[in-house]
């Protein structure tokens, strides 16, 4: 019998964001990839498994670990974050095709507006939302910059964050301009959980001399940190918004 290999959405860490899909999956595993962070957040539901951090191995033992323990069940993979965006194991996926098996979780941005209560675009105020990272810009001139997608009616929202708080805060005010809330929300419904409010002119002095995204840190694992920026974590909706959709949108057609 081929087992399967679980490519499981594990979000920001906590065993709450998986899907019931996910959770019988993790269950049926009786060996686990997980980053380390996880399997200490994990820890109830990996008792008695095989664990190794998929951060800890090369790419090529990576994939042996996998393939010297299918014979025995199926493998679980805890993919943090979200498997749609910045995800690592795309290769792994591929290699194992037939045989891999991806489980969506909640992914860190959607927990990450539930947690500030705030949807990432409003009429009027953000009409588009930017999922990106800033390791997937050049910090010089001739290159495309982050800057440039910090606009008014843009709301941004920032994985894998490589540069130290005041450079980052800098180059989001060069695009947005002053006084912009943001918000750094750090292992989202974890029991260290932590968020940050402030504005990009102030969030250097909020956060002071703690370390929200590892960037000094000789710890290989990525840190649990994820931004937003913009306009909307401020702002509401207007009311009169839903009667206009009723009025154009949802309401019977016989009755318009």
């Amino acid at each position: 019998m081929a087992h399967p290999v679980y490519f499981i959405g594990a979000g920001p860490g906590s065993p709450d964001y998986l899907t019931l899909e996910g959770a019988r999956a993790l269950e049926a595993c009786r060996a686990v990839l997980a980053p380390a962070s996880f399997q200490r957040s994990f820890a109830g539901r990996l008792a008695g498994k095989d664990l190794e951090s998929p951060f800890a191995l090369p790419h090529a033992e990576v994939k042996a670990w996998i393939e010297a323990r299918l014979p025995r069940g199926p493998v679980g993979v805890l993919i943090p974050g979200d498997f749609s965006v910045f995800c690592p194991f795309q290769s792994f996926v591929a290699a194992f095709g037939d045989r891999a098996r991806v489980i969506p979780g909640v992914g860190a941005h959607a927990a990450a507006a539930a947690l500030l209560k705030k949807t990432f675009d409003l009429p009027e105020v953000a009409h588009a939302t930017v999922i990106t990272s800033p390791r997937a810009f050049g910090r010089g001139g001739g290159s495309v910059r982050l800057r440039d997608f910090a606009r008014p009616g843009t709301t941004l929202v920032l994985y894998m964050n490589d540069r130290p708080l005041p450079e980052l805060a800098a180059e989001l005010r060069a695009g947005y301009g002053r006084d912009v809330p943001i918000a750094i929300l750090e292992n989202i419904g974890c029991p260290d959980e932590r968020v940050t409010l402030a504005t990009l002119d102030t969030v250097v002095e909020t956060v002071g001399d703690r370390d929200p995204f590892g960037v000094g840190s000789s710890d290989p694992e990525p840190a649990l940190a994820l931004v937003v920026a913009g306009e909307v974590l401020a702002r509401d909706e207007d009311p009169s918004w839903w009667d206009r959709r009723y009025e154009t949108v949802w309401k019977p057609r016989g009755m318009r």
